[in-house]
């Protein structure tokens, strides 16, 4: 990267996330999934079993252009995060996963867009217990930015929940 782009796109990214929220349209937002195929939403595990989630950001548009997404992870008590794959071309991440991010990437032309692959472990028996997304803590922002052709224009999005059982 040139000297200097590294400012210039997290000003970008600090721009379109300063701009007030847009209200969500049944279109835009964020999904944990246990399983990409199905769509799952729920997983049934085994303790100390580990498993896979992933952070899928989702469009129904005609232009369905993705670049970037703000969230914070939360995570319930019996479950640890025991790694995590950055599954897009970051090129900006402010803050983490679980401390509350803005993840600005290449723009992608896709209707889904798995962004992270988390792996996960309960630690005991749970019931209904629920891995969800929240706004992130700086801008109390939880969403997604599309890039070229919407000029960086973005969408809150409700919580995304993934519920877990382990016996």
């Amino acid at each position: 990267m040139a000297p200097g782009t590294m400012n210039r796109l997290s000003a970008l990214v600090l721009f379109a996330l300063a701009l007030g929220p847009v209200a969500a349209s049944a279109g835009e937002r964020l999904l944990l999934l246990s399983d990409l195929e199905s769509r799952a939403q729920q997983v049934s595990v085994g303790i100390r079993k580990p498993f896979t989630v992933y952070l899928v950001a989702e469009r129904d548009a005609e232009k369905p252009q993705i670049s970037t997404v703000a969230f914070k992870l939360e995570v319930p008590d019996g479950v640890v995060v025991m790694g995590e794959d950055l599954l897009v071309e970051s090129l900006v991440a402010l803050g983490t996963p679980r401390a509350g991010m803005h993840l600005a990437f290449h723009c992608l032309e896709q209707k889904q867009v798995p962004v992270y692959r988390f792996k996960m472990v309960a630690t005991k028996p749970l019931e209904r217990a629920t891995l969800r997304t929240v706004p992130e803590n700086k801008t109390d922002f939880l969403g997604i930015v599309a890039c070229r052709d919407e000029n960086f224009e973005k969408w809150s999005c409700a919580p995304a929940v993934l519920t877990i059982t382990s016996k």
